[in-house]
C-alpha cells in the first residue's frame, strides 16, 4: 500500500512531523508512506489560480491508497494552514471522495490534540470532502516534549503499542475500501476484460487480446481525452514519457496536466474540437531526449468530434539513423544472407551503433522526469518546510 502522510502545519519545528517520519520508518514493511509538507501551498482562495504546488499536492493524494493527517492543536482547533490545504483538496475536485483516511496527532497537553482531531473528522465528513474515515482507533499522544528521544523515536511503549494497533487497523480498512473490482484485477494483470471477443473493422478482425497487445507493442505511447475533456485511456502502464496512473482515468484534463501546461493543452484540444486543425505536432526536449508528440482529432465517420489522441515518441534513434547515413538500410543483417555479408557489413556496423544509441536512450527513460522546458509533460514540485515555530497545546 502507498499512503500519503500530511504534516498538518507549516512550522519549521513540529512534533507531528516527527511522528509521521517515525511511522514511515516503523511501518516500512507494512506500507510505503510518503510524508508531504503543506508549507509551499498558497493560502486557499476561490480566485487563487491553481499553481504547481497545489497540482502536485492533489496528484499525490489522488494516486495514493490512503491519507494520514497528523494534526496539531491550536486554540482547540486545527491550524489554519491545514484547513487551507484541505480546501485545496476539496474545492471543485473529488480528490478526497471515499479516500481511506486516518487522523493522528501530538501535542503538549495531557489531552493531546483531541479537540483538533474531532474538528478534523467533522471536516473530513463534510459533503464536499466525503472521505472514508476510520472510526475509533484514535492516536492521541500528549506530553510531546518528553515522548521522543534524540533520534526522534517514540519512547513510551504504550503510545507505540496503540499506534501499531491503530495503523494495522487502518491498513485493513484501506484494503477493504480499495477492494479491487474484477475489472481492476484484470487491468493489473494487463489482460483485456473479455479475451474471447472479436472486433470487426473495415480492414479485418482482431480479438480483444490481440488489440490489447498491439497497443502494448507499439514503440510509442497513446493517451485519449474524450469529447468532454476527460482523460479516459492510455497505453504502456509503466515506463512512459508522461507518467499516467489508472486513478487518473475519468478525471478532467485539469487534474492530469500541471498548470503551466494546462492552458497550452486546452488550446490545442479546443482547436481540434472546432475543426481548426486535425493534427497539431509538437517537438521538444525532455531530460536529454528528443520527443515528438502529435495531438490528433478523433472523429466518427460523420465528422463528429469524439476526443483527442495524444501520440508521443522518443525520436533519438530515428534521428541518429539519418545522421549516421544508415537511413534506408536494414537495421540488422537478415539471417541466412551470409553471401551478402560484405555488402551488409557496413549497414550492420552502422546500425549497431545506432542501435546502441537507442539502447542508451531507452536506459535513460526509466530515469526521465518531466522538465520545466516541456510544456506537454507533467512537472513536479518539491515541498519544503517553512513557517514559524509551532504553537501546540
Amino acid at each position: 500500500m502507498k499512503f500519503v502522510a500530511i504534516v498538518g502545519t507549516n512550522a519549521r519545528q513540529s512534533y507531528n512531523r516527527k511522528l509521521l517520519y517515525f511511522m514511515k520508518k516503523h511501518f516500512q514493511k507494512a506500507a510505503d508512506i510518503e510524508v508531504v509538507e503543506i508549507g509551499t501551498l498558497p493560502p486557499f482562495a476561490k480566485d487563487t489560480p491553481l499553481d504547481d504546488a497545489v497540482y502536485e499536492f492533489r496528484k499525490k493524494v489522488r494516486l495514493c491508497d490512503g491519507v494520514i493527517f497528523s494534526t496539531p492543536e491550536y486554540d482547540h482547533a486545527i491550524p489554519a494552514a491545514e484547513k487551507s490545504a484541505i480546501e485545496w483538496l476539496t474545492y471543485h475536485c473529488d480528490v478526497m471522495e471515499h479516500k481511506p483516511t486516518m487522523v493522528v496527532g501530538v501535542s503538549y497537553g495531557k489531552q493531546a490534540s483531541s479537540r483538533a482531531q474531532v474538528q478534523m473528522r467533522q471536516i473530513l465528513m463534510a459533503p464536499d470532502c466525503d472521505a472514508a474515515i476510520m472510526s475509533g482507533n484514535e492516536v492521541l499522544i500528549g506530553n510531546a516534549m518528553k515522548v521522543f528521544d534524540q533520534h526522534d523515536l517514540l519512547t513510551n511503549q504504550d503510545d507505540v503499542d496503540n499506534l501499531e494497533h491503530a495503523f494495522m487497523e487502518f491498513v485493513r480498512f484501506a484494503d477493504m475500501i480499495n477492494g479491487e473490482t474484477k475489472e481492476e484485477e484484470l487491468m493489473a494483470k494487463k489482460e483485456p476484460f473479455v479475451d474471447s471477443a472479436y472486433v470487426t473493422f473495415p480492414t479485418g478482425r482482431l480479438s480483444l487480446k490481440e488489440i490489447q497487445q498491439i497497443f502494448e507493442a507499439l514503440p510509442l505511447e497513446l493517451d485519449l481525452v474524450d469529447a468532454n475533456d476527460n482523460f479516459v485511456w492510455y497505453t504502456h502502464d509503466g515506463d512512459r514519457i508522461n507518467a499516467r496512473n489508472v486513478r487518473q482515468l475519468s478525471e478532467p484534463i485539469s487534474e492530469c496536466h500541471p498548470p503551466k501546461a494546462l492552458v497550452h493543452a486546452q488550446q490545442i484540444i479546443d482547436s481540434l474540437r472546432k475543426g481548426i486543425a486535425d493534427v497539431v505536432p509538437s517537438a521538444y526536449m525532455d531530460s536529454g531526449h528528443r520527443i515528438m508528440t502529435w495531438y490528433i482529432a478523433v472523429r466518427d465517420i460523420d465528422g463528429h468530434y469524439l476526443g483527442t489522441m495524444e501520440v508521443s515518441q522518443k525520436v533519438d534513434q530515428i534521428i541518429d539513423l539519418y545522421n549516421k547515413g544508415t537511413w534506408g538500410q536494414p537495421a540488422m543483417p537478415a539471417a541466412g544472407l551470409e553471401d551478402n555479408a560484405d555488402a551488409s557489413s557496413g549497414a550492420s556496423d552502422a546500425s549497431t551503433g545506432a542501435y546502441a544509441s537507442g539502447a542508451d536512450a531507452d536506459a535513460g527513460a526509466s530515469q526521465s522526469v518531466a522538465g520545466d522546458d516541456n510544456p506537454a509533460a507533467d512537472g513536479s514540485t518539491g515541498a519544503s518546510q517553512s513557517g514559524d515555530e509551532e504553537n501546540q497545546e
